[in-house]
């Protein structure tokens, strides 16, 4: 899904836009902050501007219908060159390549933008043989970086890039998932008032909970099940963060009627490791729910 309208994150659309026209935009910027604040949706509506500003309106900061350009994933224009590091899906040959790649002249002799989404999630060896890439980047050729947090980022990739953090208040985060909702006339199934989800986290299990019928008041383990299950079967990762989120819920409605909470807590932390040591190792989720159920 992606966003035509841009909410939230106006001024620091409005920043990078200055920083470009001036020519000052740094060659390797570096995009940190939880994942689903839209970073991604910024740096969309970004190349939306730069590489069809006519149909960009920086009134209400949306991507016009005309636009020609709609969405860097596509990799529609030759001009941008998007890469999904989750899940090992980019390889150490494909960043060696890139760099014989960057060497030759865009068709067009327009600036070109090599954008790494979720970032901290390439191993050691990409992310030595990127630096070699960004360490001498052409007067045309840009990196963005999008820094989800997912796990800690090997710092000689941060000293090669301009950072830039980003946090929405939770007031804010509220406000922006209220119009997305509107805009997209999307019920909403998770209650907005105890969730601390980011919009674009709270949009992706929404999501989950329309279309794949699941009920989130239903019981913990049943759910769990559910996700665990629908993980398997089409291997994306919201299933997993999706549970991780109900046990995290779970847990916080618990601790507010108890005085136990460190024991809680490390209950909670037990479980979630659990879940993440199981989708790093593909361990069987059956035994993985029977542990869960012992802690529970």
């Amino acid at each position: 899904m992606i966003e035509k309208r841009l909410y939230g994150l106006e001024k620091n659309l409005s920043n990078l836009i200055k920083l470009f026209e001036n020519h000052k935009l740094p060659k390797v910027m570096m995009l940190t902050g939880k994942k689903g604040q839209g970073k991604f949706t910024l740096v969309n509506h970004l190349m939306s501007y730069i590489f069809d500003k006519k149909n960009y309106s920086l009134k209400d900061y949306s991507i016009l219908i005309e636009n020609k350009f709609y969405n860097v994933k596509d990799n529609s224009n030759t001009n941008i060159l998007y890469f999904s590091c989750i899940q090992k899906n980019v390889k150490i040959d494909e960043i060696r390549s890139l760099k014989s790649t960057l060497e030759k002249s865009s068709i067009n002799n327009l600036n070109r933008f090599v954008i790494f989404d979720d970032v901290e999630c390439l191993n050691e060896n990409c992310v030595n043989a990127l630096l070699k890439t960004i360490e001498e980047p052409s007067m045309t050729n840009y990196f963005i970086l999008i820094n989800n947090q997912r796990q800690n980022i090997l710092e000689t990739l941060k000293s090669r890039s301009i950072e830039f953090m980003y946090f929405l208040n939770n007031s804010v985060k509220i406000d922006i998932i209220k119009k997305l909702l509107l805009d997209y006339k999307i019920e909403h199934k998770i209650d907005l008032k105890n969730s601390k989800l980011t919009p674009g986290n709270y949009l992706r299990y929404n999501k989950i909970l329309l279309d794949d019928k699941i009920n989130i008041d239903d019981d913990l383990i049943l759910n769990l099940k559910k996700l665990f299950k629908l993980n398997k079967l089409k291997k994306d990762v919201d299933y997993l963060n999706f549970a991780i989120y109900l046990v995290n819920q779970y847990y916080f409605n618990i601790t507010r009627n108890s005085s136990k909470i460190d024991n809680i807590n490390n209950k909670r932390i037990n479980i979630i490791r659990k879940i993440h040591d199981a989708s790093k190792l593909n361990l069987n989720h059956a035994n993985l729910l029977v542990e869960i159920e012992n802690f529970i």
